[in-house]
């Protein structure tokens, strides 16, 4: 996927699609498939229009918001790591035994894609998503120790 299809999806996936997105970047929708398309001689899609649709289907919470942040670490060697989420697992427990579950998919998926003794791209992907979120959760621990240390030193009076 490049940066062209992550948009494309992004788009489709916004509340409202095209149009909307098109109205809140003081452009038209005919304007904006242009330059979705990528063919168009006379319509590119600039940086900072990419970086404000991004901006605004990471707003919305809609599907594939992450796409094009996906795009470009991929392409720049880096690992997107998902942010943690607010409502994420507070207990310590239960938020390491999570990140356990999440280490054990990257072992599954790694020896799933050694299996036929050939890594594809495809392979990779997949282990390096099982990787991101067995980071997201191990990070997930790290917030779960600072809410029960904070708690416990309240409750101390430290």
């Amino acid at each position: 996927m490049n940066a062209l299809d992550a948009l494309r999806r992004m788009v489709a996936n916004y509340p409202g699609g095209r149009a909307a997105l098109a109205a809140r970047l003081n452009k038209s929708d005919e304007v904006l498939r242009k330059e979705l398309s990528g063919v168009s001689p006379s319509h590119k899609m600039g940086l900072s229009d990419a970086e404000e649709i991004a901006s605004m289907c990471r707003e919305a919470g809609s599907a594939e918001a992450h796409a094009l942040g996906t795009v470009f670490s991929f392409n720049a060697g880096m690992l997107a790591l998902p942010e943690a989420q607010p409502g994420a697992e507070k207990c310590l427990s239960k938020s390491a035994a999570i990140a356990v579950r999440e280490c054990a998919d990257v072992l599954m998926a790694t020896t799933m894609a050694k299996a036929d003794n050939n890594v594809s791209d495809n392979d990779k992907r997949v282990v390096q998503r099982e990787i991101a979120e067995a980071v997201a959760a191990l990070l997930a621990v790290q917030q779960s120790l600072d809410a029960e240390h904070a708690a416990d030193n309240a409750r101390s009076g430290r």
